[in-house]
């Protein structure tokens, strides 16, 4: 069912009618060694299709392999360099009259994007997808912000080792999604926000952690899975009447639900949790 979201979503996003035109797939590979570059921003529009985030081979600042219908739309890169900082940005531009892509999202036949990252070069992240589905494995990967922003989407983020950079903030919107992330603890971040509209959500927070960091969690209509490792204190805050929060072996302390350990623990995660209507369930 979320597939055919997905898919109806994709289309109102681009506002095109599907076309008889023929597609023309056409894939191109573009990397860039890192040299003396000390850090980079990397942005990335991607409308629709498969997106694929990974670890890029060693010495390489990033790796980017795309197949795309060079009928309909085609990518825009600029890169640009000052002092040791760089800047890369990926996107595309519709190549129909009025500037749509005229995608045909019932073909057999879909495009992708696979990225690849430097294991080196410190990077802040930003990534907005229309519709796709999404696998964004951010294992090892120096980080020093990430803001993920999705339509309608199947998304599934890693954090398998501890981030080398450590994050200021980590920003996540989705729409209508399916959205799944696990590892947070490795993603060493201070403050995480996550924006959620209709769909499925899990949370898994698990991983080394090394400080003390925030969230503030806001989700419209579906279910919320929360997910804590054991030796995490974890206090919530939260508000949004329609909303049951279930939450096994938490202690009530006056406005704010207090997991077990919490006293002892010795790094603690405080959570303001907003939310209309759904179910919200936490896991240890």
């Amino acid at each position: 069912m979320l597939k055919s979201l997905v898919a109806a979503a994709a289309l109102l996003a681009v506002g095109a009618p599907l076309t008889a035109q023929e597609a023309d797939w056409t894939e191109v590979r573009a990397r860039r060694q890192a040299g003396s570059i000390e850090s980079v921003t990397v942005d990335v529009e991607y409308v629709a299709g498969e997106l694929r985030v990974g670890p890029a081979d060693g010495g390489l600042l990033y790796d980017t392999h795309l197949r795309y219908d060079a009928a309909r739309m085609r990518p825009e890169r600029d890169w640009s360099v000052e002092g040791n900082s760089a800047r890369f940005d990926l996107g595309f531009e519709g190549l129909g009259d009025d500037g749509d892509m005229d995608i045909d999202f019932d073909g057999d036949e879909h495009g992708f994007l696979e990225l690849g990252l430097s294991q080196d070069v410190p990077t802040d992240l930003r990534i907005t997808v229309g519709a796709a589905l999404s696998e964004v494995d951010l294992s090892g990967i120096p980080l020093t912000g990430l803001a993920y922003k999705t339509g309608a989407s199947e998304t599934e983020i890693r954090f398998e080792s501890a981030n080398p950079a450590g994050m200021e903030r980590l920003e996540l919107a989705v729409g209508a999604a399916e959205f799944s992330a696990s590892g947070l603890g490795n993603a060493r971040f201070e403050e995480l926000t996550f924006n959620g509209g209709v769909g499925d959500v899990t949370l898994d927070f698990g991983g080394d952690w090394s400080a003390d960091a925030s969230a503030t969690i806001k989700m419209g209509l579906g279910s919320l899975t929360l997910i804590f490792p054991e030796d995490l204190g974890v206090r919530i805050h939260k508000s949004g009447f329609l909303s049951a929060l279930d939450a096994p072996g938490y202690t009530k302390v006056d406005d704010s639900w207090q997991s077990p350990g919490w006293d002892s623990a010795a790094h603690h995660l405080e959570i303001r949790l907003m939310s209309a209507l759904g179910s919200i369930e936490v896991l240890h």
